[in-house]
């Protein structure tokens, strides 16, 4: 029995140190939260690329356009005017005036170019520019045009984009205006739109070459080429190509080394070109890095906060719930030394358990627990003032049955037993259900005979009732028997003494009292 009592203790432990448990959960619950965290910051970066990369595109193409509709403007006012567009005016006079002007627009050169497409330079011969596409197109049609980027300059090297306006005269070609915007400008426009909403954008050329870029992509290049290494989504590169051919604007999805991008793409106002912006989804989130690890850090810290507390409230359950252990434990190690232990009588222990108890219908204790208790009782009593034991029996409960039912006989039983743990209350005492009509109360904390008597009294009133049955209004009286304790008569002899008092009262008409006394009875 001691080894089977250790080893629910050992089990008890185990219960009441649940630490290990709650510090999981915690764990699973920060890692779920952090997990929340990222997949959110994810989602969230998927939402935020479109507008990126719908802002940076704006933002490229109206800078670009901007650049361009003021040059055409700039070319086309002074191709009004009849000292640039008379052919009569000396070429130096309208090379001088054009230079002064660029020194407030810095553009690379302003140029006028004659009727035999021969530009004109201050201090330097005539050269012909026949032999550019651009000014055959631009003197055949004699439209403004807007070139691609190319190489000019006496260098070889140097890269350009022209801007080139005729000069009419009654619907007659008389030479044409043209600035060279430079190759850096472009790019640090696009630099410029790009890095402010972390995109990186490219300009593609008529023939779908590669003029400018912010990701250092080879000029020149066919964009249509770069798609050899990336994974378009719902998307071919035929149809992109169609797209810019067709001066559409879109968007589309691809992925490249596992990395998603978005692209947004449309044509260039005034010109032959197309911007493609793309937004790289890793690269957001990477900006977000500091932010997210900002928020997770207060996220743990609130949960650690969680745990302390919790942690600190289960050690103290914990604690008390040892203390009482340790307690039962030293207990039942007195329990097991001490002689008594072999004396106990575990039959009437077993009735205990298996009787319970409370009596279920009247909530009075079962009669063995009661004279369990009452053997202690009078066990533990010391002098001092009256115990008195009483036995109340129900009249006529056979007669209630049988007329109105058992039902009936519950309800005022179970008054009854209401009535009686009312004064097992007030009096410090005990009452139990003896028999099926049968009640047994020990009264304590009465001075005297006198007050005993005004006890039983009060008694016998309370339990003198009415209760109505079908509009039948029954009157319901108990009869009490009682013996007030010698200090030398045993429990068995006090039960004994109430009970003759009791039978006193039966045998004289029922609904009284009867107090036991010096081995006589004395009604009430």
């Amino acid at each position: 029995m001691k080894k089977e009592v250790k080893s629910n203790y050992k089990k008890h432990e185990e219960i009441i140190h649940p630490l290990t448990s709650i510090r999981k959960i915690f764990i699973i619950f920060s890692l779920f939260c952090l997990l929340l965290i990222t997949v959110g910051n994810s989602l969230l970066v998927l939402k935020t690329m479109h507008q990126v990369a719908n802002t940076a595109y704006q933002s490229a193409e109206s800078q670009i356009s901007q650049k361009i509709e003021e040059s055409l403007k700039l070319l086309e006012s002074l191709s009004s005017l009849p000292e640039f567009y008379d052919p009569d005016i000396p070429w130096e006079t309208k090379t001088e005036k054009l230079d002064k002007i660029n020194e407030s627009f810095d553009y690379m050169f302003i140029c006028y170019v004659d009727k035999d497409i021969q530009v004109y330079t201050l201090g330097e011969e005539p050269a012909s520019l026949a032999s550019r596409e651009h000014m055959q197109t631009l003197y055949s049609t004699k439209k403004s045009i807007v070139t691609d980027s190319f190489v000019a300059g006496a260098d070889g090297k140097t890269l350009n984009y022209t801007v080139a306006v005729p000069l009419l005269r009654e619907e007659e070609m008389t030479g044409s205006l043209f600035c060279s915007i430079y190759f850096d400008d472009i790019i640090e426009l696009l630099s410029a739109s790009a890095s402010i909403n972390g995109a990186e954008a490219v300009l593609i050329g008529s023939k779908g070459q590669v003029m400018s870029s912010t990701n250092q992509l080879s000029y020149g290049t066919n964009y249509i080429d770069i798609f050899e290494k990336v994974s378009l989504l719902q998307m071919t590169t035929d149809k992109l190509e169609t797209s810019l051919l067709s001066r559409e604007s879109g968007s589309y999805q691809s992925v490249k080394s596992g990395n998603f991008m978005y692209t947004v793409y449309g044509p260039v106002q005034r010109t032959n070109w197309d911007i493609l912006v793309t937004v790289d989804f890793l690269a957001l989130f990477y900006d977000q890095v500091p932010q997210l690890v900002c928020i997770s850090c207060i996220l743990l810290v609130i949960i650690y906060i969680v745990y302390y507390f919790v942690k600190k409230y289960i050690d103290r359950q914990a604690e008390l719930t040892n203390k009482l252990v340790t307690s039962i434990q030293n207990m039942e190690k007195k329990l097991y030394s001490h002689r008594m232990f072999r004396e106990m009588d575990y039959e009437n222990i077993l009735q205990m358990s298996s009787e319970g108890l409370k009596d279920g219908l009247t909530g009075t204790a079962t009669r063995t627990f009661f004279l369990n208790q009452a053997e202690q009782i009078l066990q533990d009593k010391t002098g001092g003032n009256k115990l008195t034991l009483c036995f109340i029996d129900l009249d006529n409960l056979k007669i209630l049955n049988d007329t109105y039912g058992h039902q009936i006989g519950d309800v005022v039983l179970k008054k009854i037993g209401t009535i009686l743990r009312e004064y097992e209350k007030k009096y410090d005492g005990l009452v139990g259900r003896y028999g099926g009509d049968e009640f047994i109360i020990i009264l304590q904390d009465i001075d005297s005979i006198n007050e005993l008597k005004e006890v039983l009294s009060e008694m016998l009133e309370k339990l003198a009732f009415k209760i109505e049955v079908n509009e039948n209004v029954i009157s319901v009286h108990s009869s009490i028997g009682a013996c007030i304790w010698n200090e030398q008569d045993t429990l068995d002899m006090l039960i004994t003494n109430a009970d003759k008092a009791l039978y006193d009262v039966k045998r004289h008409g029922k609904g009284n009292y009867s107090l036991f006394l010096n081995g006589e009875s004395y009604e009430k």
